[in-house]
């Protein structure tokens, strides 16, 4: 079977292509040790981040506001999980915090909502006076960025270092 991809039709050159939810591209080496080297990066498409807001969204929706909000906080956090260990191997982490955030800034939403207050009121309760964000799951440290001399599917063991 033979795959023909296309670059992406947004102004993008031959160096960049969405591929199964990733936007891949060709980049090169930022520091002056790197700047020889080029490698494929790959991240999130804007589909894909879009995709993952609208689902967020729906979860937290106004009409969901008689569910109580730790089945919500529950429903998102399976979703975030889910979403973020298919994303995990790649370039991600700006766009995991661009997700995390998201759904912060909605958890706020909903529970202020809930509450008949001003969005202000959500953000405090969940983010300042909740001491685990309302029991919300955070994307940091799950990327896996690929390296050529490491096995990337390896999972790290108790000391932090991958198997050998």
């Amino acid at each position: 079977m033979c795959v023909v991809l296309h670059p992406l039709s947004h102004g993008a050159s031959w160096r960049t292509f969405d591929f199964l939810g990733f936007q891949h591209r060709y980049v090169r080496g930022r520091t002056p040790r790197s700047r020889h080297l080029t490698f494929l990066a790959r991240w999130p498409s804007r589909q894909a981040m879009q995709q993952a807001r609208d689902r967020i969204h729906e979860l937290t929706d106004r009409r969901r506001l008689l569910v109580p909000v730790e089945d919500v906080v529950q429903d998102v956090n399976r979703f975030l999980r889910g979403w973020a260990n298919y994303f995990r191997y790649g370039n991600s982490r700006l766009h995991f915090t661009r997700i995390t955030t998201y759904a912060l800034r909605r958890l706020a939403l909903f529970v202020a909502k809930r509450h008949k207050r001003a969005s202000g009121y959500g953000m405090t309760v969940v983010a300042f006076v909740s001491s685990n964000r309302m029991g919300l799951v955070s994307l940091d440290r799950l990327v896996v960025t690929p390296s050529p001399f490491r096995d990337w599917r390896a999972k790290p063991n108790a000391a932090g270092k991958g198997r050998r």
